[in-house]
């Protein structure tokens, strides 16, 4: 991950899968990773049009070209430095070499001894030269260095081992890519919008800052093929990893065989700035519908009560008072909890977690908010190592009052961050940010107790003239992959790209609430899409299928209504959490 701080994996189990944490900013809230959103886009029969940038052209950029003399540099392939935390139990590194490969900082105005760095790992199966060789870029979303998740990838998907090399990354500003540090100030007495205010404004005048963009990673992915002396690759892509994708197919679809977009993010009918603010009903729908009907349906264990509603409103009862209030958000962040919402498999550490606060807040124990988490904590069952990580991470995350004591030196280098804001889309200024925070508290109290919705973003004061590119060409052949109830990407912005995307199908799991899907674990899933990766079938037709049953249980429950029967909007209102949920594969109604 970026410079931010994220808390300990609990419990390791739920650590399957692709991981793409919730992050915490250095003003103690916090905001998803790997989301970002793209601008209006108008239909025109089979052909898209997305506005501009300054590098529009009706003809696909050149990298060669651009590159000058860095076109003809020489890949000096040796072994990858990974540290021993970035591989998964089991990963088998031993086909990985890693390279770095200098870029121009500008693609747009490129000066061939103005560079960057970006190192890239290669899981090497087959020689690039032989026809049935299919070589996959990835991106697991973030964003944050990935230059292990060429092994990851092989390792989780052995089925692609045999036909596939993998292509991972760190992307200009991140792990052991060149990075960037801004350093800015700012007085706390000014109030909770002083520190974004001071990073938004004094880190967009960078010109280097300004070279940090999701453009700019795009030309990068198109001159590493061209440095491997491939004439076209696939892609798979998650989260932040599906809006680099968009870019990716739009700038160069002609060096493109295939896109997979997992947990979509949309980049046709929204802004960046739609999709940020759809988090925020998001996190609130799956605590709402698919944890609380869980809770409901397993009593025996947790002992909550059989009504969601209520549970909910217990919840929330517990955590209202001040101390209670900021000792959930201490216990969310610190382990992890929040992040792993995300992964259903460890629905049993977030119930917990849950149920461990309300026992606090209803109890006749008094202390301030770090005492009262701290109880929390401890009696959440954690391993001695993982409870010390998660207690040594309350300096990042305790509340610390504003004081007026001048101004604050700081650095800034969250790449998750700078990327968001210098991609453009955003609205400019605090009002606007005041009043869609006030107006959200209500709506969406997980989130607000999260600390999302204290101040504005620091992107509401990066100003930018970036826009989006125009797609030049027909959009790849591509699968978006979308579960109904994922707190990080939106039902509703997946939708949106997978029914809207030129040559592009939708797979929508239903009542499913995981971030990163592929490999799922069922053959509705994932036999299409490995089909489709190996080239050994079109890209199939738009399809629901049914989500695997929750940890203890054995059938899967409709959580919201039917993707079959509704459209795009519907209420999320408490729902009856044993109704059981439609089986079999089945098509989407409605838009």
């Amino acid at each position: 991950m970026p410079s931010t701080t994220q808390g300990p994996a609990s419990p390791d189990d739920a650590n399957e899968g692709t991981s793409v944490p919730l992050m915490v900013r250095r003003r103690k809230r916090f905001v998803i990773a790997g989301v970002a959103i793209l601008a209006v886009a108008t239909l025109v029969g089979s052909a898209v049009v997305w506005g501009t940038t300054k590098s529009s052209s009706s003809r696909m950029p050149e990298v060669t070209e651009l590159a000058g003399s860095l076109a003809d540099q020489k890949l000096m392939w040796e072994s990858c430095d990974f540290g021993p935390a970035e591989l998964l139990p089991g990963d088998e590194a031993t086909n990985v070499e890693c390279a770095t490969i200098q870029v121009p900082k500008d693609w747009l105005d490129p000066d061939p001894t103005d560079t960057w760095d970006v190192r890239v790992s290669f899981a090497q199966n087959l020689d690039v030269s032989d026809p049935e060789a299919e070589t996959l870029f990835l991106h697991p979303g973030g964003p944050f260095p990935a230059l292990s998740f060429s092994s990851t990838t092989q390792y989780r998907v052995p089925e692609l081992r045999s036909s596939t090399n993998f292509l991972s990354f760190d992307q200009r500003g991140l792990g052991r890519s060149s990075t960037l540090v801004c350093e800015y100030q700012y007085d706390p007495a000014d109030g909770p919008a002083a520190q974004p205010r001071a990073i938004g404004e004094t880190c967009s005048d960078d010109p280097d800052f300004a070279t940090m963009t999701t453009e700019q990673v795009a030309y990068d992915m198109d001159f590493m093929r061209h440095l491997l002396g491939i004439e076209k690759v696939s892609y798979l892509g998650y989260s932040y990893g599906t809006w680099l994708g968009s870019w990716f197919g739009k700038l160069f679809p002609n060096n493109i065989e295939r896109m997979v977009l997992d947990s979509a993010i949309d980049g046709v009918s929204a802004t960046y700035e739609k999709s940020w603010k759809g988090q925020d009903v998001a996190i609130d729908r799956q605590l709402r519908l698919l944890m609380m009907n869980w809770l409901a349906r397993n009593d025996a264990t947790f002992e909550l009560g059989v009504e969601p509603e209520v549970i909910w409103e217990r919840y929330f009862a517990a955590t209202g008072p001040p101390e209670m209030a900021d000792a959930a958000y201490l216990v969310w962040a610190s382990t992890g909890a929040a992040t792993l919402q995300a992964k259903p498999v460890a629905s049993e550490f977030v119930a917990g977690v849950i149920k461990q606060l309300i026992v606090e807040g209803e109890s006749d124990l008094t202390g301030d908010h770090i005492e009262r988490a701290t109880r929390v904590i401890n009696s959440l069952g954690l391993s001695d190592e993982t409870r010390t990580a998660s207690l040594a991470q309350f300096p990042i995350y305790a509340h610390v009052p504003a004081q007026s004591n001048g101004l604050v030196q700081a650095s800034y280098s969250s790449a998750d961050d700078f990327l968001r804001c210098a991609d453009g889309q955003w609205t400019q200024g605090q009002s606007h940010w005041d009043d869609y925070h006030s107006q959200m508290v209500e709506l969406a109290p997980f989130t607000a107790q999260l600390k999302r919705l204290d101040a504005p973003p620091e992107c509401a004061f990066w100003s930018t003239d970036v826009e989006m590119p125009k797609a030049i060409g027909a959009f790849p052949e591509t699968i978006v992959l979308q579960s109904e109830l994922d707190p990080l990407a939106p039902w509703e912005r997946g939708q949106a790209l997978g029914n809207t995307l030129p040559n592009t199908s939708l797979i929508a799991i239903d009542n499913e609430g995981v971030h990163g899907v592929f490999p799922y674990g069922t053959a509705d899933v994932d036999r299409p899409v490995l089909d489709f990766l190996v080239g050994d079938a079109d890209r199939p037709d738009s399809i629901v299928v049914p989500a695997k049953p929750l940890p203890l249980e054995e059938q899967t429950f409709e959580q919201w209504a039917p993707l079959e029967l509704r459209g795009d909007r519907h209420d999320p209102s408490f729902t009856d959490p044993l109704f059981l949920a439609p089986t079999g594969v089945g098509s989407i109604n409605g838009d």
